[in-house]
C-alpha cells in the first residue's frame, strides 16, 4: 500500500539523519527516586519498546539502547542484562564509557539534577527531558491506536469488498453527476472488461449485457436521473436485446447516498436480471388467462351456441322456401354464413380451453419437418420464399402427437410467409439442444415490434385484419407444445426477421421419467 505524502516527508526527513540514533538513559541518582516508582518503570517500558518498532521499521534509523545510569526499576533490571544494555552510576561515566551515545533520555523529574544533566552533556548529544519522554510514549500510543484502527479499517473494507464482488448483480457507484467511481466484479465480468474501462463514464452508456441494445433508450438513465434530482431510491424495469433477438428484462434500482451535511454524495445503481422471474409471472399471467377462457367457453357452449344452431336451422328452412324473393335468399345466406362462422370460432375456443387429449408416441422429427413443408411448398415458391432446410442426422425420436404437432408447424410457417410478402428465405432447422430436440423456423421478414412480442401468444391477439381469424392460432400452437412436454422460445428483431424455437422431450428421456415416477 502507498504511503501517506505526510508520511513519506518525515521518513524522508528521518533518513537524512547520518547514522542510528545510540541510547542512553538517564534514570534518578541515589535515593532520589525508589527503585520500584511504577512511573519510571511504565516510562521505561515505552522505551524499551519504542527502541524495538525502530529497529523493526526499515524505512526509519535504527534506535539502539545501549546503556543506563542510576537507579535501573527492578522490574527491568534482568531484561536490560539480557539485552547487554550497560549499566553506569552517573551519566558522565556513561558517556566516557560509550562516547557513540548520541540521545540521552532523562527520567528524572528533578530541575536540580536536570539542569546538572544540561551542563555535563556535550553540545553533539541530544538530552531529551522526562516530558518531552512521556510525549514521546504519548505519541507511541497514538501510532499503535492509528495501526489498530488501519488494520479494522483495511479489514472492514476487504469485507465490504468481498460481499460486493460475490452478489449476482451488477452494481455501479456513482457521484453527484451520474459518472461511475467504481464497479463490482460482477459488472466487469458481464462486460468482459476492465474495472478502468468503465470507470469515469456515464452509467447511461454502458449497457445492461454485452452487445446488447437498449430497447427504449429514452428510459436508460430514468432512475439514476429520479434520484439525482430528487434524492429518493428510483426503480424501473429496463428491456434489452441481444444480438439473438432475445429479450432481457432488468430491474433497476438506484439508491441515494448523503453525506453529514444531508447532501446527495454518491448514487448506487444496482441491476439485476429478472428475465427468468418475468418469464415465469408471464406463464402464471397466460395460465390465470386460459383458466378464465375455460369458463367463459363453458358459458359460451351452453348458452350461445343453442341461439345459434336455431338460427342457422330456421335460417336452412327459410331458404329451401319458395316464397322468399332472390333478394331476401341473399340475405338469409349472409346470416347462415355468418352463423357457421360464429360457430367456427365458437368450435376454436372451447378446443383452446380443453386440455390437449392425443396419443402421445414416439415420432421422426425430421420425417414431420420433412412432410410439413412438402405440403406448403408450392405456397413457398409463389410467394418468392426459398426454403433452407438442415435436418441434423441421427437426430433421436421425440414424444409428440404426428397431427398436432404438424398443426403447430403449418401455423408457425403460415406466419412466416405471411412475414415475408415480398419474398424472403425461410430456415427450417432441427437440431439437439439443451438435452432436447429442437426445430427451428426463422425468417427473414419484417420482424415483431418489441412491444407485440409480449401479446402475440395471447388469445384472440392478432395484427390481420378483421375476419382473418380469431387470434388462437399461435396461442394453441403455444398450448399444444406445452401440453405435450416441451416449450416454444420466440425471438425476432424488427425488420431483421423472426425465428421460433420449438423443443421437445426426447424418447428416452420421457421413458426414464416415467419409471422414475412414484406409483400411487
Amino acid at each position: 500500500m502507498q504511503q501517506p505524502r505526510r508520511h513519506r516527508d518525515v521518513v524522508r526527513a528521518l533518513g537524512a539523519i547520518e547514522g542510528d540514533f545510540r541510547v542512553g538513559l538517564a534514570c534518578p541518582l541515589g535515593e532520589s527516586q525508589p527503585a520500584n516508582d511504577e512511573g519510571i518503570a511504565a516510562i521505561l517500558a515505552v522505551i524499551v519498546e519504542l527502541t524495538n518498532r525502530f529497529g523493526m521499521e526499515g524505512c526509519l534509523p535504527r534506535m539502539r539502547l545501549t546503556a543506563c545510569s542510576g537507579t535501573i526499576p527492578s522490574a527491568h533490571l534482568q531484561g536490560l542484562t539480557e539485552r547487554g544494555v550497560s549499566r553506569f552510576s552517573d551519566v558522565p561515566a556513561m558517556l566516557m564509557a560509550h562516547p557513540e551515545i548520541n540521545l540521552v533520555i532523562a527520567l528524572t523529574d528533578s530541575p536540580e539534577l536536570l539542569a546538572e544533566l544540561r551542563r555535563s552533556v556535550p553540545v553533539s548529544v541530544t538530552l531529551l527531558d522526562r516530558p518531552a519522554t512521556v510525549f514521546l510514549c504519548c505519541l507511541l500510543e497514538l501510532a499503535k491506536a492509528s495501526g489498530r484502527c488501519e488494520i479494522d479499517l483495511r479489514g472492514s473494507r476487504n469485507l465490504l469488498a468481498r460481499i460486493v464482488d460475490e452478489l449476482p448483480d451488477d452494481i455501479f457507484f456513482l457521484d453527484a453527476q451520474g459518472q461511475i467511481l467504481d464497479v463490482n466484479r460482477q459488472a466487469c465480468e458481464r462486460h468482459g472488461l476492465n474495472k478502468e474501462a468503465l470507470l469515469h463514464r456515464s452509467s447511461s452508456e454502458v449497457p445492461a449485457g454485452p452487445d446488447q441494445v437498449s430497447c427504449d433508450s429514452e428510459s436508460l438513465d430514468g432512475p439514476v436521473l429520479a434520484t439525482l434530482t430528487h434524492g429518493r431510491e428510483s426503480e424501473a424495469l429496463q428491456t434489452w436485446v441481444d444480438d439473438q433477438g432475445r429479450v432481457h428484462y432488468y430491474q433497476v434500482t438506484t439508491y441515494p447516498v448523503f453525506n453529514d451535511e444531508g447532501q446527495l454524495e454518491r448514487v448506487v445503481e444496482v441491476r439485476r436480471d429478472v428475465t427468468l422471474r418475468t418469464e415465469m409471472e408471464k406463464r402464471l399471467q397466460q395460465a390465470e388467462k386460459l383458466a378464465a377462457i375455460g369458463e367463459l367457453s363453458t358459458y359460451i357452449a351452453h348458452e350461445i351456441r343453442n341461439p345459434l344452431f336455431a338460427i342457422g336451422g330456421f335460417a336452412n328452412s327459410l331458404l329451401r322456401s319458395r316464397e322468399l324473393s332472390e333478394n331476401s335468399r341473399d340475405k338469409v345466406r349472409i346470416i347462415l354464413e355468418e352463423s357457421k362462422r360464429l360457430d367456427r370460432i365458437l368450435k376454436s375456443i372451447i378446443n383452446f380451453a380443453r386440455p390437449t387429449a392425443s396419443e402421445v408416441t414416439e415420432v421422426d422429427i425430421n420425417q414431420i419437418v420433412s412432410d410439413t413443408i412438402g405440403v406448403l411448398g408450392i405456397g413457398c415458391e409463389e410467394r418468392g420464399v426459398v426454403v433452407d432446410m438442415h435436418l441434423e442426422k441421427e437426430l433421436p425420436k421425440a414424444q409428440a402427437n404426428v397431427e398436432l404437432l404438424k398443426q403447430c408447424l403449418i401455423n408457425l410457417v403460415k406466419n412466416a410467409l405471411e412475414a415475408m410478402s415480398g419474398g424472403g428465405r425461410l430456415m427450417v432447422t432441427t437440431a439437439m439442444e439443451r438435452q432436447q430436440v429442437r426445430i427451428s423456423i426463422e425468417d427473414t421478414g419484417h420482424g415483431i415490434p418489441l412491444d407485440l412480442q409480449d401479446k402475440i401468444f395471447n388469445p384472440f391477439f392478432t395484427t390481420k385484419q378483421t375476419g382473418s381469424g380469431a387470434g388462437l392460432g399461435l396461442a394453441m400452437t403455444k398450448k399444444i407444445i406445452r401440453d405435450l412436454g416441451g416449450d416454444l422460445i420466440l425471438t425476432s428483431r424488427p425488420d431483421k426477421g423472426t425465428r421460433v424455437d420449438v423443443y421437445l422431450q426426447p424418447a428416452a428421456a420421457m421413458e426414464e421419467k416415467a419409471r422414475n415416477r412414484p406409483e400411487p
